[in-house]
C-alpha cells in the first residue's frame, strides 16, 4: 500500500519542485491544492488491479506535466511535455530527421 499525497511529493522532490509549483488537474478540471490534499490523501495498491487514479495530472507549465498511466496493473506518474515547434521551424528540411 502506498499513499498518494506521498508518491506525489517523493515525485515532485525528485523534479525540485513542491505543492506551489503546480497545479491539480481532475477529469480536466483545476482543483484547488487544499481541496486535491484534502481529498487524496489516500492509500492505496500501485502494484496490482485496475488505474485507480487515471484522471489525475500534476501540471508544472503550459508545456509540462505529469500524467498518471498503468501498465501490468503497476500506477505511477509519468513526465510528459510538448514539443516546442519554435525549435523545429527555422530548420530547413522538416524531414530531414526522418531520413538521416
Amino acid at each position: 500500500m502506498i499513499n498518494l499525497l506521498e508518491e506525489i511529493g517523493e515525485m515532485l522532490n525528485e523534479h525540485n519542485l513542491n505543492i506551489n509549483d503546480v497545479v491539480f488537474m481532475v477529469d480536466g478540471n483545476i482543483v484547488e491544492n487544499e481541496d486535491f490534499l484534502e481529498k487524496y490523501d489516500v492509500c492505496y495498491n500501485h502494484d496490482w488491479g485496475l488505474c485507480n487514479f487515471s484522471n489525475i495530472q500534476v501540471v508544472i507549465d503550459d508545456y509540462t506535466w505529469f500524467e498518471r498511466t498503468s501498465y501490468d496493473g503497476r500506477e505511477k506518474f509519468v513526465l510528459k511535455a510538448h514539443p516546442i515547434l519554435s525549435d523545429y521551424q527555422n530548420q530547413e528540411s522538416h524531414t530531414r530527421y526522418f531520413y538521416e
